[in-house]
């Protein structure tokens, strides 16, 4: 009887430090995921800091203006608006080769002066002081064809 109640509470503990070591290994592979995410989207905030908020020739344009074929092209942020890199960039533009797996997307609205919840979808120049710059990045599993969101960040950019 006491060799058996003993097998049962050592086989409880076992199982208790099984199921325990398995959630550990589960919350880093989040957290990892989660750090890398972060240091990409903070690497687009970054390389976006100092840029203009628009091009004084083209106005409140949202994406690439004429011309503007490639990233390194962009010189301000409502450039970025539909950009999608794959793989990621740093905040020098250069692709980071080693995360094949990971993309970063940018959505630049503009936003209404009177209502910051509120999109302006045709603005004037006079009109459009704030854009909405949104960062997704998302990971996709080795053998998956689905991209997996993994952080959004978002950020107010003023007309100076």
């Amino acid at each position: 009887m006491e060799t058996t109640l003993a097998t049962i509470i050592v086989g409880l503990a076992v199982l208790s430090i099984v199921k325990l070591i398995t959630a550990v290994t589960q919350q880093n592979f989040y957290a990892q995921k989660t750090t890398t995410a972060e240091m990409l989207a903070n690497n687009m905030r970054e390389l976006m800091a100092g840029m203009p908020f628009n091009d004084p020739a083209t106005g409140t344009h949202l994406g690439p203006d004429s011309g503007e074929t490639s990233v390194s092209q962009y010189n301000d942020v409502e450039d970025f608006n539909g950009f999608t890199a794959n793989p990621p960039i740093d905040a020098q533009r250069q692709p980071i080769n080693g995360l094949p797996d990971w993309q970063q997307s940018v959505t630049v609205t503009h936003i209404s002066p009177n209502n910051y919840g509120l999109t302006d979808s045709l603005p004037t120049d006079s009109a459009c002081v704030l854009d909405r710059v949104k960062v997704v990045v998302s990971y996709r599993p080795p053998g998956s064809a689905t991209w997996i969101q993994i952080v959004s960040m978002e950020w107010l950019k003023a007309k100076l």
